[in-house]
Parts: structure tokens; C-alpha cells; sequence
């Protein structure tokens, strides 16, 4: 239903804000890292790749949650079609009852 798609959709898209909101903090934090790393003439490889590692899953996510919504937009179309089909076969049994319910009592009388 389209009750059901828009909260599907608004659910995957507080998942997507989230990972985004993630995905800048590991970002950021990298930079700052970073940024330290430079002023201390230092490197951390292990925090850098951590951070990397971090990244790669968060993005491997993303890509999970529109893949999700792909398949969720689907579906929908295909419960669309489905329904205004049946939807339509409805209205031509409908229209048939009546004509056959008109020529019955048309030749009852």
C-alpha cells in the first residue's frame, strides 16, 4: 500500500541519515587525526586503517539500504499492477451481473 511504502521509505531514509551522519564523523574524525598525526609528526596506521575499515562498511551499508529500497519500489509497482487489474476484472464482473440481471428481467416479463 502506499501507507506502507512511505513508511518504508521515511524508515530506510533515517537509516541512510544515520550511516550519512556516521560516515562524516568517521570522516572528520580521520581528518582530525589527521591533522594531529601532522603536528605531531606522528602516524597511527592502525587508527587510520580502523577508520578506513570503518568507512568501507558504513558505504557497503548505503549501498545495502538503496538496494533495499530498490527492491521495496518493486514490489510496490508490481502490488499496483496486480491491484488495478484486479480492480478492473471487478468492474467488467460487476457490468456483466448487471447486463445478465437487465436481460433476465427483460425476458421474465
Amino acid at each position: 500500500n502506499r501507507i506502507e511504502k512511505q513508511w518504508y521509505q521515511r524508515r530506510v531514509r533515517v537509516e541512510l541519515q544515520m550511516l550519512y551522519k556516521q560516515a562524516d564523523t568517521v570522516i572528520s574524525h580521520a581528518q582530525a587525526m589527521k591533522a594531529s598525526d601532522d603536528r605531531k609528526g606522528m602516524a597511527f596506521p592502525s587508527i587510520k586503517n580502523n577508520l578506513r575499515i570503518n568507512l568501507q562498511k558504513l558505504q557497503a551499508e548505503v549501498t545495502e539500504q538503496r538496494k533495499r529500497v530498490a527492491t521495496a519500489n518493486i514490489k510496490y509497482e508490481a502490488e499496483k499492477s496486480n491491484r488495478e487489474a484486479v480492480e478492473k476484472e471487478v468492474k467488467q464482473l460487476r457490468q456483466e451481473l448487471i447486463n445478465s440481471k437487465i436481460s433476465s428481467s427483460v425476458s421474465g416479463r
